[in-house]
C-alpha cells in the first residue's frame, strides 16, 4: 500500500523534475549570442538560460493554479541562486541577462576505458558590477593574484570565480587550474565558441528560446564511450556465473541482455551527431522541441530523410479516439520506417545472441520491407483503458494498403516466421513462453472476411512476482480481429475484440473522411501543423495510471479523477535531422496533480481504518 510519505515524496520528485525542466525564460536575451562565443567549441554539452528575470514571472503564472506548493517558482528559483553564490542579495549579478552551464573533456584525457574523464564544468553568470559582486558578498573572498577568489559554505571553500569580460566564471573548489586556463580561453577576443560550430536552428533555438540544452554526441562518444562500454562489460562478467549456473534472472538471458544494450548504445553514440532540447513555458501550455541530428552517410543519416509517403495528409486521424490512454498517427517516410525495422530486429538479433541465425535475420529484414512496400503510409490507432478485462486495454487499429492483394498472403508468411525464425525462443530467453496462433476466415461481416489470432504469454518461472505481473497484465493472452475493408486494414486487439472490429468496418464503410473527436482536435491545436508531422502521439497520463494500478503487484490507490486534455508530441524527419515537439498543457498538470491528491487522501481514509 503507498503510504502518505511516499505519495509526498512521489509528488515531491515529479515537481522538482518540472522546476529542472521549465525554471526558464521566455523572450530573446541580447547577450545570448555573445555568450555561445565564450562557451568552449569543443564542449561536451550546454544549457542555456536567457532572460533570466523576464520570465519568472512566466513560470509562476504557468504553475499557478496547478502546484500545490504555497510559494511562486521564481522565489525557489532565487534561492538556489542565493545558495550556490553565497550571496544573500545577488549583489552584482545581472539576472536579467543569460546564463551557462557548460563541460568540456579537457586534452589528453578522453577515452580512458576504466577511469572517468577529467572533465572542466564551468557557469558563466552576467555581472553589472564584477567588484560588487565580490565585496557584497560575504562569503565571498577577494581575488588571489589570479583573479581567483573563493565562495565558502558553512565557513568551508564551496566554489571558486574568476571574471571574465562581464560574466563571472565559476567552477567546483578542486578546479583552481582548470578554472585559470579556462577564464583564460572564454575570455580570448577572437573566440567563437559553440556559436562558431552550431547549425542554424540550434543557434535560432540557443538565442530565442528561454532553456536551451545541448550536447554534441560525438564529443560524448569520445569522452564517455570507453567508460561507458567497459562498465557494462563489468557487469557482464559479474553476472556471468548467474548464466552459468542457470539462474536466468527475471528477465532471461543476462548476458544477451547486456549485448542488446552494448549494441544500442554503440550505435547512438556512433551515429548521433548531437541532440538539442529548447525549452519554453506560458501561461497554458509548456513546449518543449527536441532535434536530433544524425551523423552524415549513417544508417540513422538515411533514416532521418523525407519522401513522397510523409508528404501526404494523413487522412485517417479521425479515427484516433476521444477519451483514449493514447493515440497514434503517422505517415511516417518509408526510409524511416524501413531503417527502424531493421534496426529494430538487429537489437533483437544481438539481444538474441544464438537464437537467432544470420539467415533468418536476413529473412526477417526482407519480410519486413515488403510489408512496408504494401503500405500507403497513413496509420492511426488508439489504446483505450479496460480495468475489467485482461489485457486492461483496448488497441484499434486502421492502416492504408497501398497493395492489399499482395499485403494478405504476407500475414501468412509472418505467422510462420514467428514459428521457425526463432521469435518464440528469443521470449523463451526473456522469461516469457509464448504462443501465437492464427485462423484465416473464421467469420465475416457486412462482406468483409474477418481473420483472428491470439498471443498467449506466460512467465518460465511460476510464482515469482514477474510471473504474478505478466498474468495480471495479459491474462491468458491478447485476441485479435482483422480484416480489409477498401484499402483498409482494420484490426482489433483486446476486449471484445468481435464488437470492435465490426464496429471499425462499420466506420470504414459509412464511405467519408472520418471527423477528429474535439479532445484530439484541442491536443492538436496546441501544436499548429500537428496534423501534417510524420508522427503525431497523444497521451494522457491519469488514464494510464489508471491502467497501471489494475497489475501493479502491490495495493495502490485507484485513479478514478476526471480528465480531458492530453499531452502531445509531433515529429518529422529529414535532412538528416529528427525534431519532435512536446506541448504539456497546463490544464493536465492541474489534473494530475489532482488526481495525486486524491490518491493521498484514499491513502489516509485507508490508514485511519485499518488503525480503528
Amino acid at each position: 500500500m503507498f503510504k502518505t510519505r511516499s505519495v509526498r515524496n512521489f509528488t515531491a520528485v515529479c515537481l522538482t523534475i518540472l522546476f529542472v525542466f521549465t525554471a526558464t525564460l521566455w523572450a530573446q536575451s541580447p547577450g545570448s549570442e555573445k555568450l555561445l562565443k565564450m562557451v568552449p567549441a569543443e564542449s561536451v554539452f550546454c544549457v542555456q538560460i536567457n532572460n533570466f528575470d523576464n520570465t519568472m514571472n512566466q513560470m509562476d503564472q504557468f504553475l499557478a493554479g496547478a502546484s500545490p506548493m504555497p510559494m511562486g517558482i521564481s522565489m525557489l528559483v532565487r534561492g538556489q541562486l542565493m545558495n550556490l553564490l553565497g550571496s544573500p542579495q545577488l549583489s552584482g549579478l545581472n539576472t536579467g541577462g543569460s546564463f551557462a552551464l557548460f563541460g568540456v573533456a579537457l586534452p589528453g584525457e578522453m577515452g580512458q576505458a576504466e577511469q572517468i574523464p577529467n572533465m572542466f564544468v564551468g557557469i558563466l553568470a552576467p555581472v553589472t558590477d564584477y567588484k560588487q559582486l565580490i565585496d557584497g558578498n560575504p562569503n565571498c573572498g577577494q581575488p588571489d593574484d589570479k583573479g581567483v577568489s573563493k565562495i565558502t559554505k558553512n565557513e568551508e571553500p564551496f566554489m571558486l570565480v574568476v571574471q571574465s569580460g562581464n560574466y563571472a566564471l565559476l567552477s567546483w573548489v578542486n578546479d583552481y587550474e582548470k578554472l585559470v586556463a579556462m577564464a583564460k580561453e572564454v575570455s580570448a577576443a577572437d573566440a567563437k565558441g559553440l556559436a562558431g560550430t552550431l547549425k542554424a536552428d540550434h543557434m535560432k533555438q540557443a538565442t530565442a528560446e528561454p532553456l536551451w540544452i545541448y550536447s554534441n554526441m560525438q564529443q560524448v562518444s569520445k569522452t564517455f564511450g570507453p567508460l561507458v562500454t567497459n562498465k557494462i562489460n563489468e557487469m557482464k562478467t559479474m553476472m556471468k556465473g548467474l548464466e552459468e549456473s542457470g539462474q536466468q534472472g527475471p528477465f532471461g538471458n543476462i548476458q544477451n541482455i547486456f549485448n542488446m544494450y552494448l549494441t544500442v548504445i554503440d550505435t547512438l553514440l556512433k551515429e548521433t551527431q548531437s541532440v538539442s532540447i529548447a525549452i519554453n513555458p506560458k501561461p497554458n501550455v509548456l513546449n518543449i522541441t527536441k532535434t536530433i541530428y544524425a551523423v552524415p552517410e549513417t544508417k540513422m543519416a538515411k533514416m532521418f530523410v523525407a519522401d513522397a509517403s510523409s508528404q501526404k495528409q494523413n487522412t485517417l486521424l479521425g479515427y484516433m479516439e476521444d477519451g483514449a490512454m493514447m493515440n497514434y498517427g503517422s505517415s511516417m517516410s518509408a526510409p524511416f520506417m524501413k531503417q527502424l525495422q531493421t534496426c529494430s530486429i538487429d537489437i533483437m538479433a544481438a539481444m538474441g545472441g544464438d537464437t537467432f541465425s544470420e539467415e533468418k535475420v536476413t529473412e526477417m529484414k526482407a519480410l519486413t520491407n515488403n510489408v512496408l512496400d504494401c503500405l500507403a503510409g497513413p496509420v492511426a490507432y488508439s489504446v483505450s483503458t479496460d480495468p475489467n478485462s485482461k489485457p486492461p486495454f483496448v488497441i484499434k487499429y486502421v492502416v492504408a494498403l497501398k497493395d492489399a492483394e499482395k499485403f494478405n498472403p504476407l500475414i501468412e508468411k509472418a505467422v510462420e516466421m514467428m514459428t521457425t525464425s526463432g521469435i518464440m525462443d528469443f521470449y523463451k530467453s526473456l522469461g516469457m513462453e509464448t504462443s501465437f496462433e492464427v485462423k484465416r476466415g473464421i467469420d465475416s461481416y457486412k462482406g468483409v472476411s474477418i481473420d483472428s489470432a491470439k498471443l498467449s504469454m506466460k512467465s518460465t518461472q511460476a510464482g515469482t512476482p514477474q510471473a504474478q505481473m505478466i498474468t495480471a497484465m495479459y491474462g491468458d493472452g491478447f485476441d485479435y480481429r482483422w480484416g480489409i475493408v477498401k484499402d483498409l486494414f482494420v484490426c482489433a486487439a483486446g476486449g471484445d475484440v468481435d464488437s470492435n472490429v465490426r464496429e471499425l468496418i462499420d466506420q470504414v464503410q459509412v464511405g467519408s473522411q472520418k471527423q477528429i473527436g474535439p479532445e484530439t482536435k484541442t491536443a492538436m491545436a496546441l501544436l499548429p501543423g500537428a496534423d501534417k508531422a510524420d508522427f503525431l502521439l497523444t497521451f494522457n497520463l491519469i488514464r494510464v495510471f489508471k491502467m497501471a494500478t489494475t497489475f501493479m503487484p502491490i495495493p495502490i490507490p485507484k485513479i478514478d479523477a476526471p480528465t480531458k486534455s492530453n499531452i502531445i508530441v509531433a515529429g518529422k524527419a529529414g535532412d538528416g535531422k529528427l525534431v519532435v515537439d512536446i506541448a504539456v498543457p497546463k490544464e493536465h498538470l492541474a489534473e494530475i496533480m489532482g488526481a495525486f491528491m486524491m490518491m493521498q487522501q484514499q491513502n489516509m481514509q485507508q490508514m485511519q481504518m485499518q488503525q480503528n
